[in-house]
């Protein structure tokens, strides 16, 4: 983007992170995304050529470094100490989008890959079994989609083909529920009560599997906007 001509810390914060994309790339790497390959699928909609310019952007404004991959492996995208330090920007960017700027999704927003992944980042870890645990999520419309968490004491995977563990819960929901309830909109309880989603779980399990979630950091912020649009426009009769 063209700079503004001002010598402003916050003129010169925007020339750096004022482009499209900018800002979600840096929401990808804070929670752990490195590779080219692996940006390009959590930010639907990005072009190749414009994703790589944004990366040369950002290295060349000492945000992010490039390493070569050792043994063969792909090349890596690391945030340096400046890139990291984006990461209360980016809260109060969001909470202040959640209050302010949100409202009902349009249709082509709600990209249950995308959902999906984020459920699998706000993991309540103090909460869960001290094993490996399979969660899987039944995305319903046109067509289901099905996805598996597999969750192991130190990491997390996100499955597309059934990883052919036992499963400890299923949830089955359409796509805008399971946004909501990430979101914080509307509680999981909420969702069970109306019918919009329901939870499966392994005998004595039932209670303990909506504590493994903690959702969206968002969440708080989505519910003080919400509210604020109910009292202005009237309840949401979905």
């Amino acid at each position: 983007m063209h700079g503004y001509g001002q010598y402003c810390p916050l003129a010169r914060g925007a020339e750096v992170l004022g482009d499209r994309w900018t800002l979600l790339i840096i929401r990808e790497m804070l929670h752990g995304v490195t590779r080219f390959n692996e940006l390009e699928r959590y930010l639907p909609g990005i072009s190749r050529s414009v994703l790589a310019q944004r990366l040369r952007h950002l290295t060349r404004m000492g945000l992010i470094e490039h390493q070569d991959g050792a043994g063969g492996q792909r090349p890596e995208y690391l945030l340096t100490e400046a890139g990291r330090d984006l990461r209360p920007v980016v809260d109060v960017i969001g909470t202040w989008g959640a209050r302010w700027a949100f409202g009902d999704p349009d249709p082509a927003e709600l990209d249950p890959d995308l959902v999906v992944t984020w459920i699998s980042r706000h993991l309540a870890r103090e909460h869960l079994p001290a094993r490996r645990v399979v969660v899987q999520f039944d995305v319903t419309g046109s067509a289901t989609r099905r996805y598996w968490l597999v969750i192991e004491p130190d990491d997390v995977s996100v499955c597309m083909q059934d990883p052919g563990f036992g499963t400890d819960a299923v949830f089955r929901a359409d796509a805008r529920t399971l946004y909501r309830v990430y979101l914080g909109e509307l509680t999981l309880p909420e969702a069970q009560r109306s019918g919009r989603l329901d939870l499966q779980a392994a005998p004595g399990m039932a209670g303990q599997v909506p504590t493994w979630f903690a959702w969206s950091r968002f969440a708080p912020a989505v519910r003080e906007g919400a509210a604020r649009r109910a009292v202005r426009n009237g309840p949401d009769p979905g």
